[in-house]
């Protein structure tokens, strides 16, 4: 899993730094976004049978991307704050830039998400799993549709792990359902 953690900061940070440039700099047809601010709440679990809940807030980046004739790509800046495994609590708090790829120009629109980022555990074991550290990176892979512009439900994978920076480096992977309200 190591190499696949490091890939997947590593892609995402570039994408970031891909799509601010190409935005910025060149001029491409950039619109001003409609969204602001999202909130979420994601429910969960893990193969191994975690829960997870996380509260999630997002600030959008004012402009997208146009793609295409109907798609748009867009990107967030996004707290989570999560409460995992409700058996023996453990608390994260994370901070992760997450890319979007909207589709379409009607009422509801599909989207793909991509991001990655850094949390911090409360604890590093979670039901016997060895985190190794506090200090963790995430990977975000999600689906969902968007309605109206002013709600979403959607899928979400999270992956955390230390990318092996710590000698105990079990990861955590958690499946979501994700319902947001857009402002």
């Amino acid at each position: 899993m190591r190499g696949i953690t490091r890939f997947g900061a590593v892609l995402v940070c570039g994408l970031f730094l891909v799509f601010s440039a190409v935005g910025s700099c060149l001029g491409m047809d950039l619109n001003e976004s409609s969204r602001k601010w999202t909130t979420s709440l994601a429910i969960g679990t893990t193969v191994d049978g975690s829960f997870s809940s996380r509260l999630l807030g997002a600030w959008w980046l004012p402009r997208e991307l146009a793609v295409g004739q109907c798609g748009s790509a867009s990107a967030r800046i996004e707290l989570d704050l999560g409460v995992l495994d409700g058996r023996d609590t453990t608390f994260d708090a994370g901070f992760q830039p997450v890319f979007r790829y909207s589709h379409g120009s009607s009422a509801i629109k599909p989207y793909l998400d991509l991001g990655a980022g850094i949390h911090f555990l409360s604890r590093a074991n979670i039901r016997g799993r060895q985190m190794g550290a506090a200090f963790q990176f995430s990977l975000i892979a999600g689906t969902g549709l968007c309605f109206h512009d002013s709600w979403e439900i959607g899928y979400r994978y999270m992956h955390i792990s230390n990318a092996d920076i710590h000698d105990n480096n079990d990861g955590r992977d958690e499946h979501l359902v994700v319902l947001s309200l857009v402002f």
